[in-house]
């Protein structure tokens, strides 16, 4: 048998590559050791060159290399300096499979980047997105909770669940362990245009932890996609993506991640997911246990509301409103009801630059 599988769950290899990583190994390797975050070299054993966050040509596209990322404790830190633990070879691979072509589809315009996922290429954009989202994660292991210096050294990786990521880290790492992903294990994937007045920059990221939601804005191209909901949350929240007509400003792309988080967290039954490890026929296929049906819970919208607190952070507190008092939008914003996008008539606001008004559904 050249497939082995270890002690604690995780496949090798006859030369001892770990296939798939089970959660234990995982969690211990790459969460909260300093291994590779691909193939979970350790250090010293190979070379390392580490990997952006944000990839190299993202950086150099918008010039963010000496720009600075806000982090969730209020501090900063360079884009140019944002990297996780990535062995050199890993780091080229990921370059020549993924970066390469996702770049030359999104360096083509929004309209590439929606064909190339109607045309069934989905998938590269999701991995690709899932590389990001997984890498923002494992990074805040490094960054305090508090920024008080005299207060405890607690990290912001600590208040995960760790487990979480297991089935995002099998999934994203298909380009090196050849393993099959069925369709079933996709999730919500959505790309929009961007409207450039209104934005204050080319390049905007946010994510939705607990949602396992990301936005990616990339020029005039919007990425919105949902990990771990094998697309529940966009047939949730279809109705209203079917009423957008025109490009989303900046605000407006946020809510569009929000919806995607709350109809996430919504979901009644959720799909669990596995990876069918084959040793005898030396394959791995990631699957999915699907409900009979999607269904939407009863809609918690004091839950949108702290979505939507945690997607714009202060900037919400520091938007004004015309006609409307504090205490109104306070109330819209907390009851959930608050909106970007729909005007008073449930009609798409094309002219969305700034929040000028408040509209609540």
């Amino acid at each position: 048998m050249v497939w082995h599988r270890t002690k604690d769950g995780s496949i090798e290899d006859h030369a001892g590559e770990v296939l798939f990583f089970s959660k234990e190994r995982f969690v211990t390797d790459i969460c909260l050791g300093r291994c590779c975050f691909i193939c979970g070299a350790e250090p010293g054993s190979k070379p390392f060159n580490d990997e952006h966050v944000i990839p190299d040509w993202v950086l150099r596209k918008f010039g963010l290399f000496d720009r600075a990322i806000g982090l969730p404790n209020g501090t900063t830190v360079k884009y140019g300096q944002y990297k996780v633990p990535c062995c050199a070879e890993c780091n080229s691979l990921m370059g020549r499979e993924i970066e390469e072509r996702i770049s030359r589809v999104v360096n083509s315009g929004p309209e590439a980047v929606q064909k190339h996922i109607a045309d069934g290429n989905g998938l590269e954009f999701f991995v690709w997105l899932g590389l990001i989202f997984l890498k923002t994660h494992l990074k805040d292991r490094d960054f305090r909770i508090d920024r008080d210096l005299r207060e405890p050294d607690d990290k912001i990786g600590d208040l995960y669940d760790w487990q979480a990521l297991h089935h995002m880290h099998c999934l994203v790492r298909c380009f090196i362990n050849g393993a099959r992903l069925e369709k079933e294990v996709f999730g919500s994937l959505a790309a929009f245009m961007a409207k450039k007045e209104g934005w204050l920059d080319d390049f905007d990221y946010g994510d939705l932890f607990a949602g396992q939601t990301l936005l990616l804005r990339l020029g005039d191209v919007v990425l919105v996609t949902t990990f771990n909901d094998a697309r529940g949350a966009i047939n949730g929240t279809m109705p209203r993506l079917e009423r957008i007509e025109g490009p989303l400003s900046e605000v407006q792309a946020r809510e569009v991640m929000v919806d995607f988080a709350f109809m996430n967290l919504s979901l009644k039954e959720r799909p669990k997911f596995y990876t069918d490890c084959d040793t005898c026929s030396e394959t791995l296929t990631e699957k999915a246990l699907m409900p009979e049906q999607f269904e939407l819970g009863e809609l918690d919208f004091a839950l949108r509301g702290k979505l939507l607190r945690l997607a714009f952070g202060e900037k919400l507190s520091q938007m004004q409103f015309v006609g409307q008092t504090p205490q109104e939008v306070k109330q819209a914003i907390d009851g959930g009801h608050f909106t970007f996008l729909f005007d008073e008539h449930d009609k798409f606001i094309k002219d969305s630059f700034a929040p000028l008004s408040l509209a609540t559904e």
